[in-house]
């Protein structure tokens, strides 16, 4: 082949031709370079600035860290994310060229104030260089970054300040949403629960067996499938699993280290001003007096009585005071000590220690290694559960050494056995509705495959047969059928009671008197708001009186029962009543206008400085 190649290369047109093929493959391998010259990292133009993508996945990563402490985005939140990122690149560019064309500058007299009086650079209340630097340090942003970001920010203020400092509502708007914020509803109300409704004598079986008819939906059995299963899970199979202690101690000691035990000591004390009143009161403890009598008595003294429960060393608040209590004897009165706000006289009440507790402590380790180990046999297990399944092997003949749970039986689709008992499936709630889901989504004699179930479990199931819904014999449900027919005639009733009372009242007639002839009593609510329904007042019901007249009524069917309300009476604070809650809605409204004036002029910005986006390039940075 290669002699063939060599005279072949003696023909100058093969020469041409390799040469060629050479020269190909050179570009080929360096096109990468070629293609990298002058290649564009533009995300967006504006106002005749480019916008480095970088910048923008600097902020985008910053903001996309925060949101995956909740859980990973999905596409759309990454793409929000991403977009939220350039229009804040947007708005500084565009912020920045019209500061120029104004002339807008932020001073460094004014930069420099506004570091200074940020907390997070303060120590007592001065700004410390060092603290400046370790937090920057920290943030992993660099001085002259953070002053340019200052900067930018003082001058900002300028120009947005200036923008929207005219914006206020007219004082009638202001007026008229504190009208409809603040308006307070009375409504007096009748209840009529069902459990109040004499219970009827049952009817003839005929006129239980028509209601069957009538409602097949209520008695109509679901759809049973029943089921073979098998189940190789971690956290069924590990209670199963045995760890030898000496493992167990193991693990207890490192843990300890961790959690070390730390004595406490609960004491009572008194801080003295000096020492002759601390000997009065030291010998009327020693004497035997109670407490509460020394803490009376302290008063006298010019003394203070403090109770320390359960407390450690370093958390009694004086070092002379912690290491005296820490070497007195239990129960007996110690002082006077001298500290540095006066002098101590205590009595140590009890002492005992914080740590872990060794049985609970030592319990949880060897869940923990059952579990390490189950989760080791199952990862070894499932490939020989695999490759039976995927051989045919029945579930029921399948090898008893791959620790499965099996089960066998019928339920519906929401779990529950034919006696309407939760059906038997072990594992959590998890784990059971992703096999009742794989079971009715599973077709009838269909070959069983291995599914991944939650928690590092793994289930395969067959579905044997289906039993269709279907309505259940009447003599098989007789005792159901009453049960409803006898709920119908008490909610009709009832409903029959408040339908008359409403028509009675919108009729014309007082609420009062109404209620008072049908024999029920009436309740005044509290005042409620739109936004705030009264105690006992449901949401809906606050909704529907706050589309009625006073003097008008409505019916509600809540779930034990009907309510008759009427509006009873309107209030309308007016701002001088409610000054506060007036100067709320006029710094809510100020605030809103201001946003609206403020988003109106960088949308302006935006038109006249003609923004263009790389949308191939913006993909890039949250895909």
């Amino acid at each position: 082949m290669l002699v063939w190649v060599r005279k072949l290369l003696e023909n100058w047109i093969a020469r041409g031709f390799f040469a060629v093929l050479i020269a190909i493959f050179v570009f080929w391998g360096i096109s990468n370079v070629v293609t990298l010259i002058g290649n564009n990292t533009a995300v967006a133009h504006v106002a005749g600035q480019a916008i480095d993508i970088s910048a923008v996945q600097a902020q985008y990563q910053k903001a996309l860290n925060q949101a995956e402490q909740s859980g990973p985005p999905d596409v759309a939140t990454r793409q929000q994310i991403a977009g939220d990122a350039l229009n804040a690149a947007l708005r500084q560019v565009e912020l920045r060229a019209e500061e120029n064309r104004l002339g807008i500058a932020a001073p460094d007299a004014a930069i420099r104030q506004a570091i200074d009086a940020i907390p997070a650079f303060q120590t007592n209340g001065v700004f410390d260089s060092a603290k400046f630097n370790q937090v920057l340090q920290q943030n992993d942003i660099s001085p002259d970054a953070f002053i340019g970001q200052v900067k930018d920010d003082v001058a900002n203020r300028q120009l947005i300040e200036a923008v929207i400092a005219g914006a206020a509502a007219p004082a009638e708007l202001d007026n008229q949403l504190f009208s409809v914020i603040a308006e307070q509803r009375f409504a007096e109300t009748v209840q009529l629960p069902y459990t109040a409704e004499p219970i009827p004598a049952p009817p003839a079986d005929a006129v239980l067996q028509r209601y069957w008819r009538n409602h097949p939906v209520e008695f109509t059995a679901p759809q049973l499938r029943t089921i073979k299963l098998v189940i190789l899970s971690p956290a069924l199979l590990a209670p199963r699993e045995s760890v030898a202690q000496a493992d167990i101690d193991t693990a207890y000691a490192r843990a300890t280290i961790d959690q070390p035990t730390v004595a406490q000591r609960s004491v009572q004390v008194l801080v003295v001003p000096d020492l002759a009143a601390s000997s009065q009161l030291e010998g009327a403890w020693k004497r035997g007096a109670a407490w509460s009598r020394m803490q009376a008595m302290a008063k006298t003294y010019g003394a203070t009585a403090i109770e320390l429960d359960k407390a450690a060393q370093p958390q009694i608040p004086s070092a002379q005071l912690g290491a005296a209590v820490f070497a007195a004897a239990p129960g007996q009165v110690t002082g006077p000590i001298a500290g540095q706000t006066g002098m101590y006289v205590f009595k140590v009440t009890g002492e005992n220690t914080a740590g872990p507790d060794e049985t609970a402590l030592k319990a949880q380790i060897k869940q923990q290694l059952q579990l390490q180990k189950a989760q080791a046999d199952v990862a070894q297990d499932v490939d020989n559960l695999q490759d039976a399944l995927a051989g045919q092997t029945p579930l029921d003949r399948l090898p008893g050494n791959l620790g499965l749970v099996a089960l066998q039986g019928t339920l519906d689709a929401n779990g529950n056995a034919q006696d309407g008992s939760a059906a038997p499936i072990p594992g959590g709630s998890d784990l059971k509705n992703a096999i009742i889901k794989a079971a009715f989504a599973t077709p009838l004699n269909n070959p069983a495959q291995l599914v991944n179930g939650p928690g590092g479990s793994y289930f395969a199931l067959t579905v044997d047969g289906i039993t269709p819904p279907a309505v259940q014999p009447y003599a098989q449900v007789m005792q159901k059928v009453l049960t409803a027919w006898t709920q119908d005639e008490i909610a009709r009733e009832a409903e029959a009671k408040a339908a008359s009372l409403l028509a009675a009242v919108n009729g014309g007639q007082n609420f009062d008197d109404a209620a008072g002839a049908a024999g029920l009593p009436t309740t005044m609510s509290a005042p409620m708001t739109r936004d705030a329904p009264a105690a006992g007042v449901s949401p809906q019901l606050t909704s529907v009186l706050f589309t009625l007249k006073p003097g008008q009524a409505t019916m509600l069917q809540t779930g034990n029962g009907f309510t008759v309300a009427e509006l009873a009476k309107i209030v309308q604070p007016t701002p001088a009543q409610d000054p506060q809650d007036y100067s709320q809605v006029q710094q809510a409204m100020e605030k809103s206008l201001q946003n609206d004036d403020g988003e109106s002029f960088l949308a302006g910005l935006q038109a006249r400085d003609h923004v263009k986006v790389d949308q191939k390039l913006f993909a890039q940075i949250y895909q």
